[in-house]
């Protein structure tokens, strides 16, 4: 059985001036925090896309393409009363097909310029009557990135009592690996 964790931080300070600063919930897995998890995951797709897409660029030096380049999201996305990380995500704000799967996907990582939804990782989240599953990772702009991560099949009430809000604690530090 994997182990999922949830840690609240002080608001992020890094949020552009026209956006409201959040508390943040860094997710892990196993201990291992989901941003490098899928840094690690993303790294060859970016890599190869950055050099197919380089000759584009006048100077390359402008051309900035991170595997990993997100923010952890708000606590109030992912926390109860949130339904997000329980099989019942937000619509992503997009224009999709009914039957695209990205649609039935939570949400669990956002972008660095403080829209959530501008660059965005998803996963499938299943709620069975003992388990949790997380599947099918990916970048929601990129869906032929393959991420090869999981499943990871949490014990549902473990899980689930990570997604009460609690405080953080006192002198947390924001995640400092990236």
């Amino acid at each position: 059985m994997d182990r999922f964790e949830v840690a609240l931080y002080p608001p992020l300070a890094e949020c552009p001036p026209e956006r409201r600063s959040y508390r943040q919930a860094h997710l892990a897995i196993n201990g291992q925090s989901l941003l490098e998890l899928v840094r690690t995951a993303e790294e060859p797709w970016a890599r190869a896309e950055y050099l197919e897409r380089l000759p584009e660029f006048e100077n390359p030096d402008e051309f900035r393409f991170e595997p990993g380049d997100y923010h952890y999201l708000p606590a109030s996305w992912l926390l109860l009363p949130s339904l997000e990380l329980l099989g019942r995500p937000r619509d992503p704000g997009f224009a999709l097909e009914l039957g695209d799967p990205r649609r039935s996907k939570a949400t669990v990582l956002g972008c660095t310029c403080g829209i959530v939804q501008c660059w965005f990782v998803q996963v499938r989240v299943t709620v069975r009557a003992e388990v949790v599953e997380w599947s099918e990772f990916g970048q929601f702009h990129r869906p032929h990135w393959h991420y090869g991560l999981g499943p990871f099949t949490f014990d549902r009430r473990q899980y689930e009592a990570q997604l009460v809000p609690q405080e953080a604690e006192p002198g947390a530090a924001p995640d400092t690996a990236r």
